[in-house]
């Protein structure tokens, strides 16, 4: 595969004058899907769509901001999500960024994620993942139980947390986020509410090259397939978990245990 690393390079300086400027400066609307936008998301989706239509015009477009997709025939995708954590990016705080994944047909095979004020920087190209231009080493499991976490987003509706036993709890505002956090080491698994194909595409490549897996609550695989089309959401509204077979099982074992799957 033909790097991109330039081209990425260079977008995301670009993504941080457009958007830096606006963090914690601007309000909010409410979506129909619940989430919200602000200036900066579409700002950045119309910049990094314009972008991407020039660098790799043959290839598809799907961004979480644009009404209608590029190419959506395309053999190969761009699933983008132009500034995921706008809720934190709105109220001034830190985690939040652009995430980019490339897709053939429905296999995630690069992700690119940019997070500017944390100043973290995630390349996966040709089977490597990189974290501001060095190789990931994820760190090695911890042994002590008070530093065990996973890292949740929007399932309060779905599932009782208290059923997360044996782990502490953070949510960071960012979902791709926290997946790269899986993917580096620093959290055991992650579990999601039901979120869309830019939520997670550009992070799957760093998460499956480590072997981890991905079961909805009900224990089923995830696949790509069904999020391609046409709301690219979750066919199923419920929580999807992200991890190692053994701690994803876990997990699962323990929401079956107190009824909650």
């Amino acid at each position: 595969m033909i790097s991109n690393l330039k081209f990425v390079s260079a977008l995301n300086l670009e993504y941080d004058e457009i958007t830096l400027p606006l963090h914690g400066k601007v309000d909010g609307e409410d979506k129909s899907d619940g989430s919200s936008v602000t200036q900066a998301d579409l700002l950045a989706s119309t910049h990094t769509v314009d972008k991407l239509k020039q660098y790799t015009p043959n290839y598809g477009i799907i961004s979480e901001e644009e009404d209608v997709s590029y190419l959506p025939e395309a053999r190969f995708q761009w699933a983008i999500d132009p500034l995921d954590g706008t809720a934190s990016f709105a109220r001034g705080l830190p985690v939040w960024g652009l995430g980019m994944g490339l897709l053939d047909g429905v296999e995630p095979i690069a992700g690119y994620l940019h997070f500017p004020v944390v100043r973290e920087t995630f390349t996966f190209e040709d089977g490597v993942a990189w974290r501001n231009g060095k190789i990931v080493t994820p760190s090695k499991a911890r042994s002590v139980s008070d530093m065990k976490n996973v890292m949740i987003t929007a399932i309060h509706e779905y599932v009782d947390v208290r059923c997360i036993d044996g782990y502490r709890m953070h949510n960071l505002g960012s979902n791709l986020y926290h997946l790269m956090m899986l993917a580096t080491g620093r959290c055991e698994a992650i579990i999601t509410g039901p979120c869309y194909l830019w939520d997670l595409v550009p992070a799957l490549p760093f998460t499956r090259a480590l072997g981890h897996v991905e079961r909805y609550l009900d224990g089923s695989e995830f696949d790509v397939s069904p999020l391609m089309g046409p709301s690219y959401g979750f066919p199923n509204l419920q929580p999807l978990i992200v991890g190692p077979e053994d701690v994803v099982d876990r997990l699962l074992s323990n929401f079956n245990a107190h009824g909650t799957a």
